[in-house]
């Protein structure tokens, strides 16, 4: 995509502004306006993102920033094989309303990996940043060849602010959506001061085709069983996003399952018992030893596989614990490390003195 997705009259950001002579970004409260309240006073905002307080415009680290905030790069890996975990369709997105009909609570993250993924009755949304809605900084960082971030990485970050902003064309569809992502603090996902008109002129222009969005918004909604338990097989990583955080909790989702097998296990073993205590009262033959051959192999299959889950259990138990310590204690020396290394600079410091 050559230039800004939409037209400076359609921000709905005002707050950046491109210095004409440096083509430098800058705030446009550097112009030093009065307020409302104290209309001899003026105010000049600091020189940092929309939205962003700790972020300034000129950060050394913008890019690692902005991919902190935008990039899905698991997800982005996981690409390829999205037709294992769900529907080949960038337009498979409920609107915010019809997420609450399908009984989801919407549960606001700052992950751009968790946003349009749910479980258990709750989707993931990730809210609108302030300066996305920017005329500015879509040009100044995303678009220009003089933005600080370099050409292949400025493409990324565009492709992934395109794809993240066209999925709220799909969740905000009516104005009863537009209230949903308005009305409370706990839920807001679009800053305050937006009308919904406006809003609709401004994400309309965000409907693009999906070769110009990252590979992660070429689908819509991701179920989280199913990251996890394909990020185990194709990204070598014990689970995407952990739904469980204490054993407990963890381990109780295997109860149900494991009941119900050794439930159709002991069913069947007896029924197995009870043929062969009908045996002694029946003429004996030889298909009556195939069977009772046979019963015996299926009860030593069966304690093999209850030997076997127990096992599994208990290496998984020990992988959780193992995993645990092992981040204890790298932590434990990289701080030991840095509390020798400040000592050493200590001395030194002592003794050039």
């Amino acid at each position: 995509m050559e230039g800004v997705p939409f037209e400076e009259s359609h921000e709905l950001c005002k707050e950046l502004e491109i210095d004409e002579d440096t083509n430098e970004i800058r705030p446009k409260s550097s112009r030093a306006t009065p307020t409302d309240a104290f209309p001899d006073q003026v105010i000049t905002l600091k020189n940092v993102l929309p939205g962003e307080p700790r972020v300034e415009l000129t950060d050394p680290n913008i890019y690692e920033i902005l991919q902190e905030e935008l990039m899905t790069r698991s997800l982005n890996k996981l690409a390829p094989h999205f037709w294992l975990m769900t529907t080949q369709r960038s337009n498979n997105i409920r609107p915010l309303t019809e997420q609450l009909i399908q009984g989801r609570a919407i549960t606001l993250t700052e992950m751009p990996g968790l946003h349009l993924v749910w479980v258990n009755g709750r989707v993931f949304v990730k809210p609108l940043p302030k300066y996305l809605l920017s005329y500015a900084f879509w040009k100044y960082y995303l678009v220009s060849p003089k933005s600080p971030i370099q050409q292949v990485q400025r493409e990324e970050l565009l492709q992934a602010a395109l794809g993240f902003l066209r999925s709220y064309a799909y969740l905000i569809q009516h104005d009863s959506d537009f209230r949903l992502a308005t009305k409370e603090e706990k839920t807001r996902l679009i800053p305050e001061g937006v009308s919904y008109a406006d809003f609709a002129a401004f994400i309309v222009r965000f409907k693009v085709d999906d070769k110009l969005v990252s590979p992660r918004y070429q689908v819509g909604e991701l179920r989280l069983a199913r990251l996890n338990f394909w990020s185990k097989v194709l990204l070598f990583k014990t689970t995407y996003y952990p739904v469980k955080w204490e054993y407990a909790a963890y381990f109780a989702q295997f109860y149900a399952p494991l009941l119900f097998a050794f439930a159709m296990f002991s069913l069947l073993m007896s029924a197995m018992q009870l043929v062969l205590a009908v045996r002694t009262v029946l003429e004996p033959s030889d298909s009556w030893l195939v069977f009772a051959r046979a019963a015996r192999g299926f009860a030593l299959f069966t304690i093999f596989v209850v030997a076997c889950v127990i096992a599994s259990l208990l290496v998984v138990l020990v992988v959780l614990v193992g995993r645990e310590i092992f981040y204890a204690l790298k932590d434990l020396y990289r701080n030991n490390k840095t509390g020798k290394t400040l000592r050493d600079q200590e001395n030194q410091c002592d003794g050039g003195q």
